[in-house]
């Protein structure tokens, strides 16, 4: 039986093996961080790479995890002091009262912070996937912290139809084992998925034990199901054209989100000459799709933001 791609995990039975590249990163050396917020919360953070060098924060979409990263970050550490983390909300960090794109900033800085990633005398780049971008406009825009350059990744802002409606989203069900969870797990917008061992890596990293109020225990999802709708950013497109740092925008070429309208109105808001990056047979999930395409392509625009950085042979 062939399973519907668009259910990546459907069936675990008949997922390859991953290739050697992939377990090579994953198994590179990192240092697992705890940030706690000024307001006691606590920020769970990954960091790879020497202290001193230039740094590089990587930033997740809605309801996913830095594991989104982790199998991609070993790629810059040899020239970076690479940070990743878990959004307030989702990941292992933890859960709040109310969820906002400023808040999400702080929590981006407190890391840098954190990691060693501003230590540099270069502002720290940042990379953002999908609604990972809000925070890093809203940085570039309103913070008085100075950014090297930002790269949007297939990042989607509000008030363009682009023809995907969010679900409803009745919250989380408490799963017997991490398999039956896993057999649940599902790529939001929905889409095609060729390399499923990315998505079972994704979907185990997306699930933790739980009780439910008769006391039962199983499985379910980590992310705050209150983050499904996403977070209020009014004011984003104002300032997206008020960005003060290099920007380029990466997309999946067959991704609905950022098509048409969408990326057209997003590079015509930023100055002239900001690289427009369409990566080829990728879908919104651009790492999932197509990881190694990314990483070359974010390493091209690494050496052009960073004296004396070549891009990674």
């Amino acid at each position: 039986m062939i399973p519907d791609p668009l259910l990546p995990l459907q069936q675990l039975d008949d997922i390859p093996a991953p290739p050697a590249w992939f377990a090579a990163a994953l198994d590179a050396p990192y240092e697992p961080l705890e940030v706690t917020m000024p307001d006691g919360r606590r920020v769970e953070a990954r960091a790879w790479g020497q202290v001193g060098a230039p740094g590089l924060v990587l930033l997740h979409g809605n309801a996913a995890h830095l594991g989104w990263w982790a199998f991609l970050a070993p790629f810059f550490a040899d020239r970076f002091r690479v940070a990743a983390f878990s959004l307030g909300g989702m990941g292992g960090s933890e859960w709040r009262d109310d969820y906002s794109v400023p808040r999400f900033s702080e929590e981006m800085w407190a890391v840098a912070d954190a990691a060693g990633v501003t230590a540099h005398a270069l502002p720290p780049i940042l990379a953002a996937h999908s609604m990972g971008g809000l925070p890093v406009i809203h940085a570039s825009a309103k913070i008085e912290r100075p950014i090297r350059a930002a790269v949007l990744i297939d990042v989607g802002l509000p008030g363009v139809d682009n023809g995907i409606a969010i679900p409803e989203y009745k919250g989380h069900r408490l799963y017997p084992s991490v398999e039956a969870a896993l057999g649940r797990f599902r790529l939001a917008p929905p889409q095609p998925c060729a390399n499923r061992w990315i998505a079972e890596y994704l979907g185990r990293m997306a699930v933790c034990p739980a009780h439910d109020a008769a006391g039962n225990a199983g499985w379910t999802w980590r992310f705050d199901p209150r983050l499904w709708g996403g977070v209020q950013a009014d004011d984003v497109w104002q300032e997206l054209a008020a960005m003060r740092c290099p920007v380029a925008l990466i997309r999946g070429a067959n991704s609905p989100l950022t098509g048409g309208e969408m990326i057209s109105r997003m590079a015509t808001a930023l100055p002239t000459g900001s690289p427009l990056i369409e990566i080829a047979d990728a879908n919104h999930h651009v790492m999932i799709d197509q990881p190694l395409a990314l990483v070359a392509a974010l390493d091209a625009l690494f050496a052009g933001w960073v004296p004396g950085l070549d891009p990674k042979s």
